[in-house]
């Protein structure tokens, strides 16, 4: 593929009407055929009386017409440093993405519905994340390939590529010096700036990349971005322009890729809890006393709050058939249909997983999972239970939510617990104000023999 700095400096895009046919002498190529029309000429006279206006002008003939506009398409091709890509479009996309699960399929569906209509008429931004595969980079050179057939420029970059660019343009001997270069980059009529977050996070990076999207941003100009990052771990500056709602259309294609035995910890695809929303949570099925009806109450308006702005950890303990599972997969089901990936795992399945896992000849994928698990943007952990009491569980679920407190993720955990029969190093994380917001729905079920007298809960009630 040619250099980007060799397309910029030797290509300029020029509209359909600014450039004029001369007439020539009628000489043509050896061997080419002349034009039936006007001979080789290039141009036509009107066949009209002397009195009429345009007569004895010369008009481009048709081939002059066709060979302008093959001129001009190549050109445009040149400039898009689309290259290779030229053989992704909106003809070859596959119908309903790679993925099988339904949800995304859906939202891949509308993402190419949106990128059909940009093509059409560019405005705005479309940002999109997912994982590697899922066809981002398709969806976006299709834009670019259909625009270009329409005869309008558009400017697809590779980002590492263009901070690579970017680097050599400061070098004296440079064949584009770094103002040229990136002031036709950041002004692009139409701007692909493809793999996002790929690049190495150097401070000089960062602050280039945030120069041209802000200048973009400011003004208006079209731009499609796409990322391997979601919206949460991109820089706070980038993603405050990326995201912002009157100006960017976010499509999350696909999450990142879990591994097998993570698709099957994740129970948020099982029809009973895929029907736990929060439009679907009935006070009236809760098995509480009535003076309990408050709690219940605030405990729906909690994570209705929880579910549109997740931050810190929630915490929901009671007894059983309380509600706080329902609650906790509603959250994981909200966030889900916003297009991110929360995980949604059993405790005790996920502890029978690990003592199968770590007692293994080959543990390498029982670490992987559990390390997955401990960085997921939104990590529900459903019916914390007795089995704490066994050592090496508190350890590994120490280790899991000591990871995800000093990283301040998102979490979500119901227990029929009390704090006490959590263990101290356990209820030392849960009862931290500013992180963890404890939800009491009745009183917690108590284990059948107590490791340790009653002392008061610790955590913040609401």
């Amino acid at each position: 593929m040619q250099k980007l700095t060799e397309i910029l400096r030797t290509t300029v895009v020029t509209s359909p009407a600014s450039t004029g046919v001369s007439s020539n002498n009628g000489s043509t190529a050896e061997g080419e055929r002349a034009c039936p029309r006007c001979r080789g000429a290039r141009f036509l006279r009107a066949n009209v009386g002397v009195e009429h206006p345009e007569f004895g002008q010369a008009a481009p003939c048709s081939c002059a017409l066709d060979e302008h506009a093959r001129s001009r398409g190549d050109r445009l091709e040149r400039y898009s440093n689309i290259g290779a890509l030229s053989r992704l479009t909106f003809r070859t996309l596959i119908a309903r993405g790679r993925s099988a699960a339904a949800r995304d399929q859906e939202r891949y569906q509308r993402c190419v519905s949106d990128a059909s209509g940009f093509a059409q008429a560019p405005e705005g931004w479309i940002v999109l994340c997912g994982a590697s595969g899922c066809g981002k980079t398709h969806i976006a050179a299709a834009v670019v390939n259909a625009l270009l057939e329409r005869g309008e420029p558009a400017l697809f970059v590779v980002v590492p590529d263009l901070l690579d660019h970017l680097r050599a343009a400061y070098q004296p001997d440079a064949e584009v010096r770094y103002d040229a270069l990136f002031e036709r980059v950041r002004n692009a009529r139409v701007l692909v700036l493809d793999d996002l977050g790929t690049q190495a996070p150097t401070p000089w990076a960062q602050e280039k990349l945030f120069q041209l999207v802000n200048h973009r941003f400011n003004a208006r100009l079209p731009t499609i971005v796409t990322t391997n990052q979601l919206p949460e771990q991109m820089d706070e500056r980038l993603r405050t322009r990326l995201t912002d709602a009157g100006l960017a259309r976010v499509y999350v294609l696909e999450a990142r890729r879990r591994p097998s035995d993570m698709r099957v910890l994740d129970v948020l695809d099982h029809p009973l809890i895929r029907e736990m929303t929060l439009e679907r949570f009935d006070a009236r099925q809760v098995h509480l006393a009535g003076d309990d009806r408050r709690r219940i109450e605030n405990a729906y308006r909690q994570a209705l709050a929880f579910a549109e702005a997740p931050d810190g950890w929630l915490l929901f303990m009671g007894p059983h058939s309380a509600g706080k599972t329902h609650l906790a997969a509603a959250i994981a089901n909200y966030r889900r249909q916003r297009g991110e990936a929360p995980l949604f795992v059993v405790v005790p399945d996920l502890l029978d997983y690990l003592r199968r896992g770590f007692s293994a000849e080959e543990p390498r994928g029982t670490f992987e999972t559990f390390d997955e698990m401990k960085t997921a943007p939104l990590l529900i952990l459903d019916d914390l239970d007795a089995q704490t009491g066994i050592a090496w569980v508190r350890d590994r679920l120490f280790q899991l939510l000591n990871y995800r407190y000093t990283a301040r993720l998102p979490t979500v955990i119901t227990t029929a617990l009390t704090l006490d029969e959590l263990g101290d190093r356990l209820a030392s994380r849960l009862v931290d104000h500013a992180v963890c917001t404890a939800i009491v729905l009745g009183e917690p079920q108590r284990a059948e023999a107590p490791r340790r007298p009653p002392r008061g809960r610790g955590g913040r009630r609401t």
